[in-house]
């Protein structure tokens, strides 16, 4: 137990329970760690909640800003402090227009940044969750400015931050790392997946990738590889991430005869389907890292990620990476894998069960805990 347990509100973006990504699962993990350690923690998606019953606030997400931004204005206006994990990296540098389908590969092309960010920011205001005007960039460092800490995923996304907003002070910054759960034993995996030959009987011996469909996580690049790997299965699972839908249609119409598609599974049954893999395949052009790449690695199975620096910081050298713009070199990583012997996952599990990562907190509101 902790010398003062604190109240604390945990806030994310409106559809994180509704289309959950790594931030939910981070969310979700991260407040059963601080109830654990004796805080009092609530959840709320809105946008100006009454935070008159917390001592500070959690919030998540800096890669999407609008309604982030919302809710900092709301805490700094009822002066209670908040935390932010950032899971965060410039999209408009790391995904390149060539990512997405026609025409918003054009549009991302030929439009400029500003009037882009001015069209999401006159959106966001329609939908009530944009707290003032302004371009992405100025409302990140709004959020980031008055935050009492910073807890970034890994040193590279650190560095990215320290990059990205140079007023930043470092002792500000505390990397706090992604986590799994330990991982299922195989029984019990088979067993949750015998109801389920649909979504897994086709994936076993192929290649997975999990996650939602959209130009960040790069499935288009993805089936054009596996025109080049003869009959090597890819079974994709997931759904298309808000305004995907055309993307999705363009990775289905790309597809060849040996890739199939199936729609997001649960936790369990995506341990099972992850087991019977021959490997996942990530080709993100940007990740965080991905969960389902750490959970797979957890397992032993063998992961294809792109050669990035978060990514290579978390997995060294069980990765196969590739570069996400070459589709030779996802390609080739695939290849790779087919040659090289399976690894055993144990040690990777140990170092990033969420029990372990999540250690850093505890200083962290101790700190301010003697502070509010």
């Amino acid at each position: 137990m902790v010398a003062r347990p604190l109240t604390i509100l945990m806030q994310n973006r409106p559809d994180s329970l509704t289309h959950p990504g790594g931030d939910t699962v981070q969310m979700e993990r991260t407040a059963a760690f601080l109830r654990d350690q004796g805080h009092r923690i609530d959840i709320s998606l809105e946008s100006a909640p009454d935070l008159r019953a917390y001592d500070l606030v959690h919030m998540f997400n800096l890669t999407r800003p609008l309604e982030t931004h919302a809710q900092a204005v709301n805490a700094v206006r009822q002066r209670k402090p908040y935390l932010l994990s950032s899971v965060y990296w410039n999209l408009e540098s790391a995904v390149p227009w060539s990512a997405y389908e026609f025409p918003r590969n054009y549009w991302r092309r030929f439009v400029p940044v500003s009037v882009r960010n001015a069209i999401h920011s006159a959106r966001g205001r329609i939908r009530g969750v944009a707290a003032t005007s302004g371009d992405a960039a100025t409302l990140q460092a709004q959020i980031v400015r008055d935050a009492a800490f910073i807890l970034p995923n890994s040193q590279a996304e650190k560095r990215h931050l320290l990059e990205q907003f140079p007023f930043l002070p470092h002792d500000r910054l505390v990397v706090v790392l992604n986590g799994i759960d330990p991982p299922e034993s195989e029984s019990s995996s088979q067993s949750e997946s015998a109801d389920d030959g649909a979504s897994t009987g086709d994936a076993r011996g192929a290649f997975v990738c999990a996650g939602a469909i959209g130009p960040r996580k790069n499935q288009l690049n993805l089936v054009r590889a596996f025109r080049e790997l003869g009959d090597e299965r890819l079974v994709i699972i997931g759904n298309p991430s808000p305004g995907s839908d055309r993307y999705l249609r363009a990775v289905q119409v790309a597809s060849g005869a040996h890739v199939t598609m199936h729609n997001a599974v649960d936790h369990a049954r995506m341990h099972a389907i992850l087991r019977g893999a021959k490997a996942l395949v990530q080709p993100s052009y940007i990740e965080t890292p991905g969960l389902a790449a750490m959970e797979a690695a957890a397992m032993g199975v063998p992961i294809v990620v792109g050669d990035l620096p978060p990514v290579r910081e978390y997995f060294g050298e069980l990765g196969f990476y590739c570069n996400p713009n070459s589709t030779r070199s996802i390609a080739e990583a695939c290849r790779a894998v087919l040659a090289a012997p399976r690894r055993g996952g144990q040690e990777f599990a140990a170092r990033f069960e969420w029990r372990t990562v999540l250690r850093p907190l505890i200083s962290v509101c101790a700190e301010l805990a003697d502070a509010v």
